[in-house]
């Protein structure tokens, strides 16, 4: 294709001149460490990025959709459609304010509005998501009226298929307004249909296939067809407008998401989620001219997240929203086949949504996860801050959920909030700033691809490929608990005592690890919840689907099911076994993306629901031996005691072992299940007992075992909400040490790549600091010996226990199917007691901290 090499040489020469600002040998990702949170160069996020965005902002709520400049030049429409409140906001642009908005339930991305009738104001349409509905508006005079619902008629009345739970039988997605032909086009992603739609009457006609998920829609320049975006098929279709017939199929990137038409020739761009790119196809031709990288590197794999799109008034620049990279790509289209990537913007947390200002001069951009992260609960501090915002997301939650719980505490989604960042276009010398901040923002360069400096020697090899003493892998993950839950009674970490909920009587066991390897306390989760959690710990990345989707399933609204093969969840480069697989090492999986199997007799099997796990699942992991017996993480670590006596038997043991051990997540308060303690106390157990047979077995000298949460949304830390609790074990961990470090989940991933001699997965494990601090050259072979809990493991909820009839409601076969808002509360009051109210937290200074021996004052 025409054009790649000049792009690809500009990108390489922006990369190469960010490197040579540098001091020498110093790559960003080695930076002093600190904590998440405001610093004098921006806002250091949990997973490591820093934001700096540019512009001045509107606050809106969580994950901004779409973006209409309206025809008046001085409003613009924002559908917002994350974890909180679903608004439509009217923002007037020349004040920075919002003037109107309208709430709705149930919305999602599709957003038309139809040229202003003369007196009567503008018509609009906003996709009602898993409602099955259009919601219909007037706006006039910078103010909405509702116009009524447009629902949807099923044959016999019914949905087409029955909704699974949390997921729509019906969603509808984009929308397009075609002026000529009066028409209104509605997409429903579930169903995998196009409607046209007769805005005067509001009548629907016939639905018709339209791909697997369709995503966006539009009209073409010259009105002769329709295209849409199927997001799970790597496809462009294109229809005819009359029949709805689908007349051709374009192959582009990874997840297509947005498109945008040129306003003055046949280009029709498509934001492709996965690839980090965008396709340019010519709607006249039928083809893709040309492929426009967005990455701020040219080796970069995935992780950029290009989801929306725009092309200024005079069709010579486009702006792509950089979702993962925090930026706005800037680019050169005014010559077909010869686009130039001219530089960056930087943004808020997530960009979600584009759009220009009819006047050409604003840049707007829907920022998805705000400015900033959050703590929880509130600290004192920041209530005047957080009156308008997070006290009142959390009441209104409490409200529609009719529970009395203490608004200082709210769910991880509802830390989450959105922006509106109004930019001026950026002249030459201004973007070339702009570009500067974007880098400095970046942790991530190409070097890292295979290369990870550190001073000082350890295991862990500084190159990919490099050997190291550390041969065998075992990665255990946990669900769903905070910092300050489990070690805020720790008083060498950074610590909330007045927030554990479960210390050292319920886990003696993770307290005994990290006291006798190393304890961190500055380790945070790059998931927000297990939806995105799991994909994170396992693939280092979540997709554009993955990050949009688990925000409506989260806040009890229905979502988008994915497809049978996972194609929307499943990233590129796979996953962790997918790695091993590509490079010849053996793995073995217990319990991570399992599913059950019934046998005969009643009880089930665990096979692997992906393909990369087949023939590689334990199929007793997690497995009943008695029918109608509950399996706790006990049981789980009898499974794998029994593997791992056969591997020792055999003498060859997987170099990769992935673990799901979740029974800290807990069942709440149902009568007759076990507590939260005793819960979370097998657990411990079973853990301790875990890292002791590996100690004590042959394979020992030559293994490391990491564990850590897929996420922390269920309980509170006076840090941040992500910051969770983490253990590294191996005779090469440096025993007894602090190490404040900041890591995230992709630091542990990248660290056992880097033992494996694996390649990174995306530009998040690539850019992620490696826990060298946690490691020495020498081994300590000292066994490790577990220790039993302080309470009954045994110790069942009674009846009139706090929250057991809401616990009793929940669905718990799966930790994403219960209202985790709803759950935390409970396991706080079940604990603290029932008035237990969440006290404010203690805010302690953030220092410059290396890892510290015992021995060592701080």
């Amino acid at each position: 294709m025409r054009g790649w090499p000049r792009k690809n040489a500009l990108m390489a020469s922006m990369a190469a001149w960010f490197a040579a600002s540098l001091a020498p040998g110093v790559a960003p990702a080695q930076e002093a460490p600190a904590y998440a949170g405001a610093h004098a160069d921006g806002f250091l996020l949990p997973s490591g990025w820093k934001l700096k965005p540019a512009g001045e902002h509107v606050a809106l709520t969580d994950l901004p959709l779409n973006i209409v400049p309206l025809a008046d030049g001085r409003h613009a429409l924002v559908a917002t459609g994350g974890y909180n409140a679903h608004e439509l906001s009217v923002i007037d642009l020349a004040a920075r304010k919002v003037v109107d908005r309208r709430e709705e339930r149930e919305s999602w991305f599709g957003l038309a509005v139809a040229a202003e009738d003369a007196g009567a104001g503008a018509r609009i349409w906003w996709s009602g998501g898993g409602g099955d509905r259009l919601h219909r508006l007037r706006l006039a005079g910078g103010r909405l009226d509702a116009a009524g619902p447009l629902a949807f008629e099923r044959e016999g009345g019914e949905a087409a298929k029955p909704a699974r739970k949390k997921v729509a039988a019906h969603f509808r997605s984009g929308l397009a307004f075609d002026p000529a032909r009066k028409v209104l086009y509605s997409l429903d992603i579930e169903a995998g249909q196009i409607e046209a739609i007769d805005p005067a009457t509001g009548k629907a006609g016939a639905p018709v296939a339209a791909g697997t998920r369709p995503y966006d829609v539009v009209v073409s320049r010259t009105g002769t067809q329709l295209l849409v975006s199927d997001w799970a098929e790597r496809a462009v279709l294109v229809l005819d407008p009359a029949s709805l017939r689908t007349v051709a199929r374009i192959a582009v990137g990874e997840h297509p998401n947005q498109m945008a038409v040129h306003p003055k020739d046949d280009r029709v761009f498509v934001a492709c989620g996965s690839s980090d790119c965008v396709s340019v196809i010519d709607a006249r031709r039928g083809v893709v001219i040309e492929t426009i990288h967005t990455a701020l590197f040219p080796r970069a794999p995935e992780g950029s997240t290009p989801d929306a799109l725009a092309i200024a008034p005079d069709g010579r620049t486009l702006f792509v929203a950089n979702a993962d990279n925090n930026d706005v790509a800037v680019i050169d289209v005014a010559e077909p086949s010869r686009s130039q990537v001219k530089g960056f913007i930087p943004t808020g947390w997530y960009p979600s949504a584009i759009a220009v200002s009819r006047d050409g001069k604003d840049l707007l951009v829907g920022v998805g996860k705000g400015l900033r992260s959050k703590a929880n609960p509130i600290p004192s501090a920041m209530l005047g801050e957080a009156k308008a915002e997070l006290l009142a997301k959390a009441r209104a939650e409490m409200t529609r959920k009719n529970t009395d719980r203490d608004p200082r505490h709210p769910h991880v989604g509802a830390t989450l909030s959105g922006a509106l960042s109004i930019v001026p276009i950026p002249d030459d010398r201004a973007l070339a700033a702009y570009t500067e901040t974007v880098y400095r923002n970046c942790p991530y360069s190409d070097a890292m691809l295979t290369d990870a400096p550190h001073p000082r020697k350890t295991a862990i090899p500084t190159k990919v490929g490099d050997p190291s003493p550390i041969k065998h892998v075992l990665y255990i993950i946990k669900e769903n608990r905070t910092y300050d839950q489990v070690f805020g009674d720790m008083p060498r970490g950074n610590g909330d005592p007045s927030l554990v909920m479960f210390g050292r009587d319920v886990t003696p066991n993770h307290h005994k690890l990290a006291e006798e390897f190393v304890l961190l306390d500055n380790l945070y989760c790059n998931g927000h919840v297990s939806a995105d959690g799991h994909p994170w710990s396992t693939m280092a990345y979540a997709t554009d689907f993955t990050s949009r989707n688990w925000m409506l399933s989260y806040s009890d609204r229905k979502a988008i099911g994915d497809d049978d093969e996972g194609e929307l969840t499943n990233a590129p480069s796979g996953y962790l076994w997918d790695a091993c697989a590509r490079a010849g090492l053996s793995y073995r999986n217990y319990g991570e993306a399992g599913r059950r199997v019934s046998r005969p007799d009643g009880t089930f099997h665990i096979e692997g629901a992906v393909p990369g796990l087949v023939g590689h699942m334990s199929p007793d992991f997690g497995a009943p031996r008695e029918k109608g017996k509950p399996v706790r993480d006990t049981d789980r670590a009898e499974a794998f005691l029994r593997e791992l006596a056969g591997f020792e038997k055999d003498g060859d043991l997987p170099r990769l072992m992935i673990m799901s051990l979740g029974e800290d997540h807990t069942t709440g308060t149902r009568p007759g299940t076990f507590t939260p303690r005793a819960c979370v106390a097998s657990n411990d157990l079973a853990l301790g007992r875990i890292v002791e047979a590996v100690s004590r077995s042959r394979f020992w000298p030559e293994t490391a075992i990491f564990v850590i949460e897929d996420d922390a949304q269920n309980g509170p830390d006076h840090v941040d909400a992500h910051r969770t609790i983490g253990l590294v074990i191996s005779p090469y961990t440096r025993r007894g040490i602090l190490d404040s470090t900041q890591y995230s989940t992709v630091s542990m991933i990248r660290t056992m790549e880097l033992i494996l001699g694996l390649s990174p997965l995306s530009q998040y494990d690539a850019a992620a600091r490696p826990m060298f601090e946690c490691f020495d050259d020498e081994a300590d072979l000292k066994p490790y010996a577990a220790t039993p809990p302080g309470i009954d493991v045994d110790e069942v909820n009674r009846p009139d226990a706090y929250g057991a009839e809401r616990s009793a409601k929940m669905d718990f076969d799966e930790y994403d199917r219960i209202d985790d808002f709803e759950l935390n509360e409970i396991l706080w009051r079940s604990i603290k007691g029932k008035d237990a109210p969440i006290p404010p937290a203690v805010r302690r200074a953030i220092a410059y901290r290396q890892a510290s021996s015992p021995e060592k004052p701080r």
